[in-house]
């Protein structure tokens, strides 16, 4: 995916950032950690790639971490309104203050788990790292939208369970594979009944 100056700069600003306060405070593993790291950033731009969100999307993402991917597709979409969610205050105040650094508007953090969140009203949600897709299909579908959309990066060889996820009311709208970092994977775009 093509950013333009100010979104590569941010970029290589969040990047930096990240590795500095990972030598603190472990974010992302800290064995070859700009390796990781980059392998990160090339992973989210992948998944960018392959959807182009609506303009002015509200985008929430479940089990942020170190922000990944809502960071890098807000650098590139500042458009984006961002609700993210982790359960590691010290990994949502990295992402505050990250936000902070790279002057990244409308974004909401919550240091809490999913399931203990009221209704958040989203029109797409992301999961890259979270768990079973059916899990995220149970927890994420009381704060999307009617016409709501999961968007879930997973493994090329992760087996999904069509049934049990029909029987959560979501079906398959798509499924793309990809590669990022070398590593071959499916993006995964599952809509409401």
């Amino acid at each position: 995916m093509l950013l333009d100056t100010e979104a590569e700069r941010k970029l290589e600003q969040f990047r930096a950032h990240l590795l500095d306060v990972n030598r603190r405070i472990n974010l992302v593993s800290r064995k070859n950690s700009s390796q990781v790291v980059d392998g990160l950033i090339a992973d989210s731009l992948a998944i960018l790639a392959l959807f182009d969100y609506p303009i002015a999307t509200r985008l929430l993402d479940i089990g942020s971490g170190a922000g990944f991917p809502w960071i890098v597709h807000k650098i590139a979409r500042p458009d984006l309104r961002i609700v993210s969610v982790d359960a590691s205050q010290r990994k949502i105040e990295f992402q505050r203050e990250s936000a902070r650094l790279l002057g990244l508007a409308d974004c909401e953090f919550h240091a809490a788990r999913i399931e203990s969140l009221p209704q958040l009203g989203v029109d797409f949600c992301i999961a890259k790292a979270f768990g079973r897709v059916e899990l995220i299909c149970e927890l994420a579908g009381k704060h999307l939208n009617p016409a709501g959309r999961l968007l879930l990066p997973r493994s090329a060889t992760e087996p999904v369970d069509i049934e049990a996820i029909g029987a959560l009311g979501f079906g398959f709208e798509r499924e793309t594979a990809y590669e990022a970092v070398g590593k071959q994977a499916k993006l995964l775009v599952l809509r409401r009944q």
